[in-house]
């Protein structure tokens, strides 16, 4: 009578180890879509601080990309800047505005 209820009992701790082992898989995964680096993007620090007037050159650094980059390219790393510096996120105001408005200098630049 005892082997039943101890193989059910392994089947079922089998069951719920492996369900929590997929979840946590699976937020592992969907946590590294976002810290994903794409080719071709640099970081640099700019050390004279913003200009006045945003420059297609100071937008491109802001986004990490090139000034002749495609409206694809402005869009992607767009994103990624905001997902990680989102003000609702904990991130800066300042830095989404920044991150928006070299979006927006780009983009109208490559029209």
């Amino acid at each position: 009578m005892a082997t039943p209820i101890i193989v059910g009992a392994t089947i079922a701790g089998i069951a719920y180890s492996s369900r929590f082992l997929m979840r946590v898989f699976q937020r592992a995964k969907s946590k590294q879509l976002f810290e994903v680096v794409t080719p071709g993007f640099t970081v640099e620090t700019i050390e004279d601080g913003f200009e006045n007037k945003m420059t297609p050159a100071e937008a491109a650094n802001i986004l990490g990309i090139k000034e002749e980059s495609t409206k694809e390219e402005i869009k992607i790393r767009h994103k990624l800047l905001m997902i990680k510096n989102h003000p609702d996120k904990g991130g800066s105001s300042y830095l989404a505005t920044k991150i928006n408005e070299a979006r927006n200098v780009l983009s109208s630049k490559n029209n």
